[in-house]
């Protein structure tokens, strides 16, 4: 199906994003869109990433769910649906080329972002706030398979401890991705060599994730806010100009 250097820039793509997202609770798509862009096509990619995400999230919020804060979740979610729908059009209409442009230059911008040591975003509090980040992250989930960045910015700014934020992110992206799954299946963006590729690959997904959550209360933040954006730039500019030229 695919060649032997093929199946080995996806499996360290999983495991790498299965660590980051073990750590965090967030940030699968962050490694994992990017690197499988160097080896498969913006819909295969993204359509991996969400399948291969989903199952490692179930797994990390069962384990980190007494740290969730509820409200704050459901009010998430609940905005989610809205632009859900939305990114789904995009992702059934846009340009691959595009696509994958869009991908990469959005993945440097938040890594730009999180090297920010004292970045400052203006968010007022309320429900609707926190429904309108979450539109804009269901928005980016079904259009270019990456979730995040309206979410973690909001969280960057709410002041959670470590603890809050990773299972709160985690959760979110739990009920998240079954949505954009049923959305994407309904609409032909799932196949069988799609699953097949994604249950091969989900095992490393699993043996990362192991092993973010046994780093996670040995990494100091700081250093880990310095290296996971550097290694996110390097792998969006690589898969920009790969696109470009």
């Amino acid at each position: 199906m695919y060649n032997f250097f093929t199946w080995l820039a996806a499996i360290l793509a999983v495991f790498i994003a299965g660590a980051l997202q073990g750590i965090t609770g967030f940030g699968f798509a962050l490694i994992a869109v990017p690197l499988l862009l160097l080896v498969f096509d913006a819909r295969m990619a993204i359509a991996l990433n969400l399948l291969i995400s989903f199952s490692t999230q179930v797994a990390l919020s069962f384990r980190v769910r007494q740290g969730i804060i509820k409200p704050l979740l459901i009010n998430l979610f609940q905005g989610s649906l809205l632009g859900l729908p939305l990114g789904l059009y995009i992702f059934l209409h846009f340009d691959v080329k595009e696509l994958k442009i869009v991908i990469s230059i959005l993945t440097i911008g938040f890594a730009l972002l999180l090297l920010q040591k004292n970045i400052k975003i203006p968010c007022p509090g309320g429900h609707w706030v926190q429904r309108l980040v979450g539109s804009l992250s269901g928005f980016l989930t079904t259009s270019i398979g990456v979730p995040g960045p309206p979410v973690i910015l909001f969280l960057n700014t709410q002041g959670l401890s470590k603890d809050k934020f990773r299972a709160t992110s985690s959760a979110y992206f739990t009920l998240l991705y079954p949505v954009s799954l049923v959305l994407l299946a309904s609409c032909g963006g799932l196949n069988l060599n799609i699953a097949l590729t994604a249950f091969i690959l989900l095992p490393f997904a699993f043996l990362g994730s192991h092993l973010g959550i046994f780093l996670f209360p040995r990494i100091p933040q700081k250093y880990f806010r310095q290296g996971v954006p550097l290694l996110v730039i390097a792998t969006g500019i690589y898969s920009l100009f790969s696109t470009l030229f």
